[in-house]
């Protein structure tokens, strides 16, 4: 019995990536898996953000993060997805894998573990998406200073933070380590599932990063135009006075690995190293 009929491999559109896709490709289809071959770039322009692409039983993505976190856009509930590293930017791949043939035997075989990423929801009004690494509300015209409210409630904890300044992220315990860390904000460990909201250059003096229980409910709200995204991804321009809001989905990403533990730290710090 197989354990996958359909695969989808998405790759960073540079001349290294191409070859490990198209060496994974071959391994699949000869065990007779139904096999999809797209870089991101194509991915991306095509339907994948209104569900029109077809879901499959597993992802390979063979980029860095940004690939990774578009690529997921393509898994269901049930899907399973294989991260291979062919970036800059590898906090979501494993480092000191195998060659990407025996790394696709092993995972045909059944010969992995499983890691469950969380998946966060994000609506404006009725309108919702799910995001993996953060959410960012910045201020259309950064040459101003925009005022911004975050309402923060759990079973233990209900406050409202207001400052001044050009946007706020909030970011998943996985995305701390991306923009809410250039700006600022604290590593959280993986495990913690827990939100972190950073101001970006808030005007008000002592306003730090501030981190949430997992299961928070979060309302961000921009009094002046302003721009948001997900996942890097442009989603909608807010006229001001909208209420966005965040929450857990309750949803996770099925990542293959083949370690129980990663070396966490020296995945997010090194590619952030200083290069003259």
């Amino acid at each position: 019995m197989k354990l996958f009929e359909k695969t989808l491999v998405v790759y960073k559109p540079v001349e290294g990536c191409l070859k490990l896709a198209d060496l994974a490709s071959a391994v699949l289809r000869t065990h007779g898996v139904d096999t999809y071959t797209i870089t991101v770039d194509d991915l991306y322009n095509q339907a994948t953000y209104r569900g029109e692409v077809p879901r499959f039983d597993l992802v390979v993505s063979i980029g860095g993060d940004g690939t990774f976190m578009k690529s997921a856009k393509c898994a269901g509930y049930t899907s399973l997805i294989l991260p291979y590293p062919c970036g800059k930017r590898n906090a979501y791949y494993e480092h000191g894998l195998q060659g990407i043939d025996r790394v696709v035997e092993r995972v045909l075989n059944g010969d992995f573990y499983l890691e469950y990423i969380p998946l966060y929801s994000i609506c404006i009004e009725e309108s919702c998406r799910t995001f993996i690494n953060d959410a960012v509300v910045a201020s259309v015209d950064l040459g101003k200073v925009a005022k911004f409210r975050v309402n923060i409630e759990s079973n233990v904890v209900k406050t409202s933070i207001f400052f001044e300044g050009d946007g706020v992220i909030v970011a998943s315990s996985y995305g701390s380590s991306g923009h809410s860390l250039s700006a600022g904000g604290p590593i959280i460990v993986p495990e913690h599932e827990s939100l972190v909201i950073t101001p970006l250059n808030p005007l008000q003096t002592g306003i730090q990063s501030l981190v949430v229980p997992p299961y928070s409910k979060v309302e961000l709200w921009a009094k002046n135009p302003a721009h948001l995204y997900t996942d890097g991804d442009h989603v909608a321009l807010l006229k001001g006075g909208n209420v966005i809001r965040v929450e857990h989905s309750y949803r996770y990403l099925k990542v293959i690995r083949f370690s129980v533990k990663r070396d966490t730290w020296r995945a997010i710090i090194e590619p952030r190293q200083c290069v003259f």
